[in-house]
């Protein structure tokens, strides 16, 4: 019983052998090309990406700087209206309320309008900018032969090897694509 099983091991031992060394060749044939890209590091650190990020902190601080503006206005003749209270006749005092609720749907309207094309203009710029750089990417897919690119910033990998990034070569390479039109 004991030389059967014995035998047994030897006979699993020699098919495991015979496995791998007939496998190797094939997973070594089959080795996957593969790289990393941090899209995020690429759009915050690339030229065109810190212009963007420009060009809508300076959109929005000019939206916050007109709100400011309706805001203090509104303050003026809320106030007006309450040191004035009981020197205004009812009707003036009826007209004062009425032109600070048209200014309050007013300042709501322009909020709520201009914002909605902030969004719309960050969205587009974001996009056209993704688009780019998934060129640069494409590019380089076709140049070095990888067959899988992960994007670290919405992967949610752990680890990778930092021989495997390639988020600096994209970067140089947008750049200098941006550089040339």
């Amino acid at each position: 019983m004991k030389n059967s099983a014995s035998r047994a091991r030897i006979k699993l031992t020699w098919i495991t052998m015979l496995v791998v060394l007939v496998a190797a060749p094939i997973l070594a044939q089959n080795q996957f090309k593969v790289a990393i890209v941090n899209s995020q590091k690429a759009f915050d650190q690339s030229q065109e990406g810190q212009k963007a990020v420009a060009i809508l902190k300076e959109r929005e601080d000019l939206l916050k700087a007109e709100l400011k503006k309706m805001d203090e206005e509104l303050r003026n003749l809320k106030d007006r209206l309450a040191a004035q209270k009981l020197t205004l006749t009812p009707e003036a005092q009826s007209q004062l309320q009425r032109e600070i609720d048209r200014k309050e749907a007013d300042r709501q309207k322009y909020e709520q309008e201009n914002t909605r094309l902030f969004e719309q203009f960050k969205n587009q710029l974001i996009k056209r900018i993704r688009e780019e750089m998934l060129a640069v990417i494409d590019e380089l897919i076709k140049e070095r032969g990888y067959e899988l690119v992960f994007d670290l910033s919405t992967s949610g990998l752990i680890y990778y090897r930092p021989e495997l990034d390639i988020t600096d070569e994209v970067i140089k390479r947008y750049d200098a694509s941006k550089g040339r039109k």
